[in-house]
């Protein structure tokens, strides 16, 4: 089926040069390109790829190419990893967006060797066509993938196709096991001997408190109706579906009374003005400045949202502290930051790739001792050094912007099996510390349900409705449009809109993975 839209390839031969290109997105990143990590406790996989016994192989590879460190087909990673692994990396970017480039190269049957990609619905769609290798079929060619899989079944089941295909290969530790939290301006609290709140109602309280004391401010930076969602969690309850461990069923979030206390609370908060009234038209520019600027006191972000803010508020104001915000626990539930991150991105092979015992070698040696460290560190001598039987990265090397760009550690393609001991490595005294609290606020990863593509293709139209009714209300709800004495009636429109035939296909799919 992947060669049905032939029509495209002329599109495709401009926008996207597999063996030429250099240049051309998750996550969080939806890649993030800023980290939350956690400390790895994974067995060690001491088995190498054996000593080259002939030239190497040639291997066309196609990556994201973000922004924020565009792609150098000469970057110190390719270069290493190809020579641990006997291949040469022939690396190119998709051009523009990837989301849409990378159908357009699986539509041109021009397919390189190895194709990165991301999030599991479109590796299952572009496998179950026949553009992907299932990876399990070679696991004799790839044993140090096996030994890793064995050891980290619960990230790789999470990958596996409904008939139990693996078309990517797995990964961890690039962006951690969580990925986002709260924070607060530790200062103001201490400055104005503001207690940190345990329940959502005590944290009413203290945004009223704080706009009474800064009445310009609003004491609680939220975006959007997104941003409910990590509300929610420390309610017991999620912005979409997810499975009910406690009712042992799939359920969709904006139904349930749990998260409509949740929602009770933003309504009250823009009410107060104690949110930002421009809701909804918020970018992060604005939210650097507001955090930094004494206009906001609590934001949700990301690790490294610590350094950042702290440079660029200390030049002025000294005494400036950005720190982990322990979350609230709302309706009887413990409050968490959210739940743990599954990294899902990584490299497939093409059907079509003639070099297909080269691809599996490449992708073995990711899972390889050596390989970890390369992709994770570097070339020792280069960019790192050994302090103690510690690796330390080089001068040089300070943040993570200057690790991507300069060298290409933790790029798309490259970071299967990474050590977060390397971004521990960045990281201040500061950060540390709020990353080692916020720790112990993560929930655990949400249930995955996996559909056939008749599953999928059954309730397209059905999601693709609930999920814009349900951002265009749940935002009225938030800015007084619509009264929350009508939420019955918000309910019964999900209903209408066939909630109910989109939680069965969930259960259905679901009971299959379990059996």
């Amino acid at each position: 089926m992947f060669r049905k839209m032939a029509m495209m390839i002329s599109l495709v031969l401009v926008l996207v040069s597999i063996a030429a290109c250099s240049s051309g997105n998750n996550g969080n990143g939806n890649v993030s390109n800023e980290p939350g990590n956690t400390a790895s406790t994974d067995k060690p996989i001491t088995k190498g790829p054996s000593e080259p016994a002939e030239p190497p192989t040639k291997l066309s590879m196609i990556v994201q190419n973000h922004p924020a460190y565009p792609l150098q087909k000469d970057w110190l990673v390719y270069q290493e990893l190809g020579k641990n692994a006997n291949v040469e990396l022939d690396v190119s970017g998709y051009q523009g967006n990837w989301w849409e480039a990378i159908p357009l190269v699986v539509a041109s049957g021009d397919m390189p060797d190895l194709m990165w990609m991301s999030g599991p619905d479109i590796i299952h769609q572009f496998g179950s066509e026949g553009a992907l290798v299932n990876l399990l079929d070679y696991m004799d060619q790839m044993p140090n993938l096996k030994a890793w899989i064995d050891d980290h079944k619960e990230i790789t089941d999470a990958l596996l196709s409904y008939d139990g295909k693996l078309y990517m290969h797995p990964a961890q530790g690039a962006f951690g096991d969580w990925d986002g939290l709260w924070l607060y301006r530790e200062d103001i609290f201490k400055k104005n001997n503001l207690e940190m709140p345990k329940t959502y109602d005590e944290f009413y309280d203290v945004l009223v408190k704080l706009k009474e004391l800064y009445p310009d401010s609003y004491p609680l930076y939220v975006p959007d109706w997104g941003a409910l969602n990590q509300i929610a969690y420390s309610f017991g309850t999620e912005n979409t579906y997810y499975y009910n461990n406690e009712a042992k069923e799939w359920r969709f979030g904006p139904t349930e009374d749990s998260y409509k206390q949740a929602l009770q609370f933003l309504v009250d908060a823009y009410k107060a003005k104690l949110i930002p009234q421009e809701f909804g038209n918020l970018d992060s520019n604005k939210r650097n400045e507001m955090v930094t600027t004494d206009k906001s006191f609590v934001v949700y972000g990301y690790i490294g949202h610590i350094d950042t803010y702290n440079n660029l508020a200390r030049a002025q104001n000294p005494d400036f502290k950005i720190a982990q915000f322990t979350p609230p626990g709302g309706d009887g539930h413990e409050g968490v930051h959210g739940t743990q991150f599954l990294f899902q991105e990584g490299l497939t092979v093409t059907t079509t790739s003639k070099n297909k015992e080269a691809a599996f070698r490449f992708i073995d040696s990711l899972f390889t001792e050596k390989g970890r460290e390369i992709a994770s560190w570097g070339k020792e001598g280069v960019t790192f050094e050994k302090v103690n039987g510690v690796n330390q990265y080089m001068a040089d090397i300070t943040d993570t912007a200057t690790r991507a760009t300069k060298y290409g550690i933790r790029t798309a393609g490259v970071d299967a099996w990474f050590d977060n001991d390397a971004n521990l490595a960045l990281f201040n005294d500061e950060t540390k510390a709020a990353y080692e609290e916020a720790s112990k606020h993560i929930a655990p990863a949400s249930e995955v349900a996996v559909f056939t593509k008749d599953e999928a293709d059954s309730i397209a139209i059905k999601k693709d409705a609930i999920g814009k009714y349900t951002s265009e209300n749940i935002s009225k709800f938030i800015i007084g449009q619509r009264p929350m004495s009508e939420w019955d009636d918000y309910v019964k429109g999900l209903d209408n809109l066939g909630l109910n035939d989109v939680l069965k296909v969930y259960e259905q799919a679901y009971a299959r993975s379990q059996q």
